[in-house]
């Protein structure tokens, strides 16, 4: 297969949303700042967020650069050894966060962040367990699949031991379950595609709600956002981000303009962007972002349609369910459709390794697009096209 053109509207889409963030960032950075200051005493100066903000975008570029110029074969062979470090890391965060040590960031008793020393900014070892779950079950289940292991241990056994490690250090440990569930997703959505048998994917599915269902029990804070989605418990949250958008109505209220930001709307720079964009630009901005997002998602899954190579094809499959999993759980939370769970939004929430990661991921997806099988024009349809043409013109001259 000779390699074309990619398909560069998903790079385009995807520093569209980079554009908006910062757009946004800019506009509301200074006023989060002076209320972080007169909350905590602090003296972060107006361009604190901003500047930082430019900082991960400009990384999360670099980072979509190359995942697009680095081979595939060359990260697709470390593609296990990158799922057990980041389990490893995500282990040594915990284990570093109970000795509270200063190297570890740790926000209302979670610890799931290394800080990086002088730079401001944190690496999630959460999201490098993603790139790991793309590479090595991508190529997990196109191995068994040649092999016709679909039904066997070979497949199911790993299978079983990533949900448990996912489960143990990044849901209990780390107390990171909105990353758990972006994992499960991408891992039953590439073995649905994969071709596995709908019998055991129905087992499959029947075990990840079971033991969703285990983590939630096992953790207050997760019965209170439940309780809080059924209206019986603290509705704050969810209540200044309906406020917001319904305030923004269908044109917004202007950049320079939110009241949500000034202290109202927690985690507005991060969790909660997707209402700041509604009060900011109204139904019209969400909108505009929901159609970027259904564009992007549509060409990524088209790559996985025309990818001819099935371990590629269930990598973008992957990446698909990575991106949509993280904007149905943060859209729909802030929306009230789902209960709220902390997450970023793809691309534009504040923050800098979730962006970056899935920046790398994007990127490889478009490295992938300049290997699809393109549709063939044969010489039969190309003499009749110009056939038509001939007998279109000729009508046009004698009229």
């Amino acid at each position: 297969m000779r390699k074309h053109r990619p398909d560069f509207a998903i790079a385009l889409l995807v520093l569209a949303l980079m554009a908006i963030s910062m757009i946004v960032i800019y506009a509301i950075g200074p006023r989060v700042s002076q209320f972080e200051n007169s909350v905590s005493g602090g003296s972060l100066d107006e361009m604190y967020f901003p500047r930082h903000h430019m900082f991960s975008i400009t990384l999360s570029v670099v980072a979509l650069v190359v995942g697009y110029f680095l081979p595939y074969s060359l990260v697709e062979k470390v593609g296990k050894k990158i799922l057990v470090v980041g389990f490893v890391l995500c282990a040594m965060v915990f284990v570093m966060g109970k000795m509270g040590s200063s190297l570890v960031t740790c926000d209302l008793g979670a610890c799931r962040a290394f800080r990086v020393p002088g730079l401001g900014i944190g690496f999630q070892p959460a999201e490098l367990v993603k790139i790991g779950v793309l590479f090595y079950v991508s190529w997990l289940i196109s191995d068994r699949r040649q092999r016709k292991l679909m039904d066997k241990s070979e497949l199911w056994l790993p299978i079983g031991v990533i949900l448990g490690c996912t489960a143990v250090f990044l849901a209990l440990a780390l107390k990171d379950f909105g990353s758990t569930v972006v994992i499960f997703t991408m891992i039953f959505t590439m073995i649905w595609l994969g071709g596995v048998r709908l019998k055991h994917l129905a087992m499959l599915i029947g075990a990840g709600l079971i033991a969703a269902a285990g983590l939630i029990v096992v953790a207050p804070h997760r019965l209170a956002r439940i309780a809080s989605f059924n209206g019986e418990s603290n509705t704050y949250h969810i209540d200044n981000s309906l406020i917001g958008m319904g305030t923004g109505g269908l044109m917004g209220v202007g950049l320079g303009n939110s009241i949500q930001t000034t202290g109202y709307l927690p985690e507005a720079l991060s969790d909660s962007i997707f209402s700041v964009i509604g009060e900011i630009w109204g139904y019209l901005g969400t909108m505009t972002v929901m159609v970027i997002y259904a564009v992007i998602l549509f060409r990524i899954l088209d790559v996985s349609r025309k990818t001819e190579d099935g371990e590629k094809s269930l990598f973008s499959v992957g990446v698909f369910a990575w991106l949509i999993a993280h904007v149905i759980i943060n859209v729909g939370g802030m929306t009230g459709i789902i209960p709220m769970k902390g997450i970023t939004l793809p691309f534009l929430s504040y923050g800098g390794t979730s962006m970056m990661f899935v920046a790398y991921a994007v990127g490889a997806t478009l490295q992938l697009s300049g290997w699809t099988k393109r549709e063939i024009v044969t010489d039969e349809d190309s003499s009749s096209r110009r056939g038509k043409r001939r007998t279109r013109n000729a009508g046009h001259r004698r009229s």
